[in-house]
């Protein structure tokens, strides 16, 4: 089974990408995706961006096969019935290597300890052959 190398460097690279020491009093929360089947962590990703996706603020499904067991699953969806596919984009890494690590990381609002509601996000990928991080989508 894959397993991923300094996930802690996963996490605090995603919390930087969202900016998060800005916002002490909120709640930023990582999660690292597993598979459903065999609960590997590291997958191939495809990237369906739908209409309304832009750079910053993705609309679309992220499908991630396993590397393991080839299981496919969705790991992430924001759409809905009106957004159509505009294209599909399938991640490889500058050092070629198309299997990550993913994880995912949100910025809930807080307000005097009360939580509140979701601010923005990131999907996050580590490479699993040289390890160098990068955002796969932003959420907002």
């Amino acid at each position: 089974m894959h397993q991923p190398s300094s996930l802690s460097e996963l996490e605090d690279f995603a919390k930087e990408c969202i900016n998060s020491q800005a916002y002490p009093d909120d709640d930023h929360n990582f999660s690292l995706f597993a598979c459903d089947s065999c609960k590997s962590s590291a997958f191939r990703l495809t990237i369906e961006h739908h209409t309304g996706s832009v750079e910053s603020n993705f609309r679309g499904i992220i499908w991630g096969e396993c590397c393991e067991c080839g299981y496919l699953m969705r790991l992430f969806t924001f759409t809905g019935t009106q957004r159509k596919l505009l294209r599909e984009e399938k991640p490889a890494c500058e050092c070629g290597s198309k299997t990550f690590t993913v994880g995912m990381c949100e910025r809930i609002e807080g307000g005097q300890g009360i939580p509140g509601f979701f601010d923005e996000g990131v999907v996050v990928g580590k490479c699993t052959e040289c390890n160098l991080n990068r955002v796969i989508v932003y959420t907002d």
